[in-house]
């Protein structure tokens, strides 16, 4: 009767992990869809919610559009496959947490043709830019995004970026514990 009872939460414990799976890889690529689109609203409602303590959602979306606007660039993410990569769900003290890599590209036309060669000069670890022309270039690579689902997202997934160039702001608003497990996760990811 024991091994029966231990044999059906052990089983119970890994279809809850599957559907985890299931779900979080639906509202990656729904988030994707969303990005492609320029669906803001709906992206920021995806959320991991400790990232408004930071900048409220009317800023978040304010600041994406002021973004591209301030450099009169406007953005077209370009239909390729998305090579989705998800790690185990992985359950912590307070959280339960996964990561996923996929791959994005972006083409990024400019009115200002200096903005390409300034931007063509920057180097990011994730991404590679390349020239297009004059006023274009594209912008491809791994990106990350982390799922949470804690207290603070009332026990539901929600998302945040989980690039190099967002670490300053992650280190803000995730605990230790889900930084050192997420940096964990990245590695494994890429191995």
């Amino acid at each position: 009767m024991k091994k029966l009872l231990i044999c059906l939460l052990l089983l119970s414990a890994t279809g809850a992990f599957a559907q985890d799976a299931v779900t979080i890889k639906h509202d990656f690529e729904t988030m994707v869809a969303y990005t492609r689109q320029k669906q803001l609203g709906k992206i920021v409602d995806m959320t991991y919610p400790q990232l408004f303590k930071i900048m409220t959602k009317e800023q978040m979306k304010a600041s994406a559009d002021g973004v591209l606007n301030s450099m009169g660039a406007t953005m077209i993410f370009e239909e390729k496959p998305l090579m989705l990569k998800l790690s185990p769900v992985k359950k912590l003290a307070n959280a339960s947490i996964c990561l996923g890599r996929y791959n994005q590209s972006i083409i990024m036309e400019f009115k200002d043709p200096s903005m390409v060669d300034m931007l063509t000069k920057v180097k990011m670890k994730d991404n590679k830019i390349e020239k297009l022309g004059n006023k274009k270039l594209r912008m491809s690579g791994v990106q990350y995004l982390l799922a949470i689902k804690d207290a603070y997202t009332h026990n539901t997934w929600k998302y945040l970026r989980y690039d190099d160039e967002y670490a300053a702001i992650d280190a803000k608003v995730l605990s230790k514990e889900i930084q050192t497990s997420s940096a964990q996760l990245k590695a494994a990811l890429n191995n």
